[in-house]
C-alpha cells in the first residue's frame, strides 16, 4: 500500500470508529515514514473524532517509533500538530521531546506556550524540567499565561519550592507575587517563614496570598501566624483570615473563630459561619459551651452553623434554645437540617405556636427528620388557618404519595 492508498485507507477507517483499531493496527506493524505523516496531518487538521482516535493510536500502539517521530514532528511553524502531538508526548512522559517541547514556549506562537509547559510538567522531575519550568515562571514575560500555568507546575512541587524560595528576594515585586501565588497553592510548610514574614510587610498585596498559603499549610504554627492578624483593622484581611482558619482543619482555629463571630463585618461574621462548618466537629463541646453565654448575634451565626455539621451532640442544645424566641427562626432550621428523629416532639409543639411562620418553618423542619409519623402530621397541618402552611403540608404529602 503506498502513501496515497495509505491515506485514503485512513481517511476511510476513521469514518468507523468502532472498528478503526481493528482495521488500521495491522498495516502499522511495522510504520513508514509516510504513514506517520498521513497519521499526523490528522492530528493537524482532522475533526475532533479522528484526532481523538490517532492519538490513541500513537499513545496506545505506536511505542517508540510513534514518540520519535511526534518528537521530530514539533515545530512551532505547525502550531495545530505542535499542540496535540505535545499532549500526546506528556502523556507517555517522552524525555527525548523536552528539548523540543521547550521551544514551544520560546517562540512568537503565544498558543504553544502552556501546551509546552504542560507536557513538560508530565515528565518524570529532573533538573532539566525543573530549570524550564522555574525559568519560565520567573522570567515569561507573559504574566497572562502564569496563572493558568500554576496548575502544572503544582505536579513538581516538591523541588519546585525549593528553588524558588532560594531565588525569591532576587525578584522584582511584581514577580514576587506570582511566586506567592504558586506558593500559596502548594501549601507548603517551606514556606512559612516567607509567608510570616510578608504578611507582616505587605498585608494588603503579598500579604493576601500569603494568608491562603497559611491556611493551605494547615499546621499548628500557621494557626498561630494567623491568629496573630486575626484583629486587624481593614474587614476584607480580616475575612481572609478567617477563611484560611477554615482551611486549616486544625482544632485550634476554632476558638479564634468564635471571636470573630462579634465581627463588625457582615461579611467577616458570614465566613466564620462558614469556617465553623467545617472544624466545629472538632470540638463540639467549646460550640456548646459558646451557644450557653452568647448574645443575639453570635448565637444567630452558632446556631447556622451548628445546623451545617450534622452532630447530634448539638441537638439537645438547639431544643433548649428554642424557648429564646429571638433566634427562634434559626433554631428551627438548623434541627431540620441537623436531621435526627430525636428532636420531633419539640418541633410538633411548634405545630401549635401562635405565630404561622414557625408552624411552617417547625413543619418544613419536620420533613428532614427521619420519622415514621410525617404522613399523619402533614395531614394535621393540611388543616392549619394560615394558606402558607396548608400549601407545605400539601407539598409534603405529595412528595411522600410520590416516594411509595
Amino acid at each position: 500500500m503506498n502513501n496515497n492508498q495509505f491515506a485514503s485507507f485512513l481517511e476511510d477507517a476513521l469514518g468507523h470508529a468502532d472498528s478503526f483499531f481493528t482495521v488500521v493496527l495491522p498495516h502499522l506493524k511495522q510504520p513508514t515514514p509516510e504513514q506517520m505523516a498521513s497519521l499526523c496531518q490528522v492530528l493537524q487538521s482532522g475533526g475532533v473524532v479522528a484526532r481523538q482516535l490517532v492519538a490513541r493510536l500513537f499513545a496506545e500502539h505506536l511505542g517508540q517509533v510513534g514518540s520519535d517521530f511526534l518528537t521530530k514532528s514539533l515545530r512551532v511553524e505547525q502550531p495545530k500538530l505542535f499542540i496535540e502531538a505535545a499532549a500526546i508526548l506528556g502523556a507517555l512522559k517522552y524525555e527525548p521531546a523536552i528539548n523540543n517541547l521547550a521551544a514551544g514556549i520560546s517562540s512568537a506562537a503565544t498558543e504553544l506556550v502552556l501546551p509546552a509547559i504542560k507536557a513538560i510538567s508530565m515528565m518524570p522531575s529532573s533538573r532539566r524540567v525543573d530549570a524550564i519550568l522555574v525559568d519560565f515562571f520567573l522570567e515569561f514575560p507573559d504574566e497572562a499565561k502564569l496563572s493558568p500555568s500554576i496548575r502544572y507546575l503544582l505536579i513538581h512541587q516538591r523541588s519546585l519550592v525549593h528553588e524558588m524560595l532560594e531565588k525569591y528576594r532576587t525578584l522584582g515585586a511584581d514577580r514576587r507575587m506570582w511566586v506567592l501565588k504558586f506558593l500559596a497553592e502548594t501549601g507548603n510548610p517551606e514556606a512559612l517563614k516567607l509567608f510570616s514574614e510578608e504578611l507582616l510587610a505587605e498585608p494588603f498585596e503579598r500579604g493576601l496570598y500569603c494568608i491562603r498559603g497559611l491556611g493551605m499549610i494547615a499546621s499548628e504554627p500557621s494557626v498561630e501566624i494567623l491568629k496573630q492578624h486575626a484583629s486587624h483593622s481593614e474587614w476584607f484581611i480580616r475575612k481572609r483570615i478567617v477563611e484560611a482558619f477554615g482551611a486549616t482543619g486544625k482544632a485550634s482555629a476554632i476558638e479564634p473563630l468564635l471571636k470573630t463571630l462579634h465581627d463588625d463585618s457582615m461579611q467577616v461574621r458570614g465566613a466564620a459561619v462558614e469556617s465553623l462548618s467545617k472544624l466545629g466537629n472538632l470540638n463540639p463541646e467549646l460550640l456548646i459551651k459558646k451557644l450557653e453565654t452568647a448574645d443575639k448575634t453570635v448565637k444567630i451565626n452558632l446556631i447556622r452553623a451548628m445546623g451545617q455539621l450534622k452532630n447530634e451532640k448539638f441537638v439537645q442544645s438547639l431544643i433548649d434554645i428554642l424557648k429564646d424566641r429571638d433566634t427562634l427562626f434559626f433554631s428551627i432550621d438548623a434541627i431540620g437540617d441537623l436531621g435526627f428523629a430525636q428532636a420531633e416532639f419539640a418541633l410538633r409543639r411548634l405545630l401549635k405556636d401562635d405565630v404561622w411562620f414557625n408552624r411552617l418553618n417547625a413543619l418544613e423542619a419536620l420533613a428532614k427528620l427521619p420519622i415514621q409519623g410525617l404522613n399523619q402530621i402533614a395531614l394535621e397541618a393540611s388543616q392549619d388557618e394560615n394558606d402558607m402552611v396548608r400549601n407545605s403540608a400539601a407539598r409534603i404529602l405529595s412528595g411522600l404519595k410520590n416516594n411509595r
